[in-house]
């Protein structure tokens, strides 16, 4: 689900700079609703339709992974974002169908911009976006580096956290170059830094 990017203009040239295979990805957009009087009408997915999802994910059996960017614009309407038990009403449906059908799940959230002691308390909304998941990763620009970009473990309940990477954005197309060799920081100590 991609809330900001577009497929055209944006996902597609990016799969295809990542010799990506385009077939592999598909992109749920909307659901069709049944009115009271029968009529149909299409709307926006948002995981309130966790059943049109589930009913996706048969379709498309050997999906592995599910992203939802950003989480925001798919929480739904009725669902503030900053309430933890809304957001956990919406969220732990989504963690039992990757439970139920194997397939892991990305949710990409905005970060804050405003000061936090631990980079998991960056991300906008509730807490419960990051208390739910069961391990978090941060992309942050590197403090002495304004080209490179890191990616560093936050919280991580099922293995010790691992080593962050890092990568410029590079080449023509314009793709993701990732360093060879692992980034022995983590996210809250380039936010104390």
């Amino acid at each position: 689900m991609a809330g900001e990017n577009d497929p055209g203009d944006t996902i597609r040239p990016r799969l295809d700079a990542h010799a990506a295979d385009p077939t592999r990805v598909h992109l749920l957009r909307a659901v069709t609703r049944i009115g009271p009087k029968g009529g149909a009408t299409e709307a926006a997915f948002t995981l309130a339709d966790i059943d049109a999802l589930d009913q996706t994910l048969k379709v498309v059996a050997d999906c592995v992974l599910v992203i939802v960017d950003p989480i925001g614009t798919f929480i739904g309407g009725g669902v503030d974002a900053h309430r933890g038990n809304e957001v956990r009403s919406v969220l732990a449906p989504l963690a039992a169908l990757a439970e139920r059908t194997g397939a892991a799940v990305l949710l990409v959230a905005h970060q804050r911009k405003g000061a936090a002691s631990h980079a998991d308390d960056l991300v906008l909304g509730s807490r419960a976006f990051t208390g739910i998941a069961r391990s978090v990763l941060h992309l942050l620009a590197d403090p002495d580096d304004d080209k490179r970009r890191l990616l560093l473990p936050g919280k991580s309940n099922l293995s010790r956290p691992a080593d962050g990477l890092a990568f410029t954005i590079g080449g023509n197309p314009a793709r993701i170059e990732w360093e060879p060799d692992p980034v022995a920081m983590t996210a809250d100590g380039v936010l104390a830094a």
